[in-house]
């Protein structure tokens, strides 16, 4: 079916263009995109502030924070927010929702000890003794 529409094309006085080779030709005119990734000493500096112990619970830069930190790293304003959107995305939201679970499982665990106590001591109330437990009996 190429050459059939080639053929065609070429009787109504047009030519056959390969799609893939047009793409091709219209990239090579073009400039190569810039590496966007930036240097691990400036990400570390970056995840070190996000993650640090007043910053974590509120991981959003004043202006007054983005200018030294822009100073500190050299890195520009657009760069760092960039940063700082897809990183609270990717980095932060997930360990702070693994960190909820986990407060979250570890809180019904106690509430199901505390819960399971207070049964033992309702029944060895009913039978005039003591909790089971012995370091409960202290």
């Amino acid at each position: 079916t190429k050459r059939r529409t080639s053929a065609k094309l070429f009787s109504m006085g047009m030519t056959y263009i390969n799609i893939n080779s047009a793409a091709s030709l219209a990239r090579v005119g073009k400039k190569t995109k810039k590496s966007s990734s930036l240097p691990p000493g400036t990400v570390e500096y970056l995840m070190n502030w996000m993650m640090s112990p007043e910053h974590v619970v509120h991981p959003y830069p004043t202006e007054k924070e983005k200018t030294q930190i822009m100073t500190d790293t050299g890195i520009e304003l657009k760069q760092l927010k960039i940063w700082f959107v897809n990183n609270r995305k990717r980095y932060w939201k997930p360990r702070m929702l693994a960190e909820l679970q986990q407060q979250a499982r570890a809180h019904n665990a106690v509430t199901a000890v505390v819960a399971v106590v207070a049964a033992s001591q309702r029944y060895n109330g009913l039978r005039g003794g003591k909790c089971s437990f012995s370091h409960f009996n202290q």
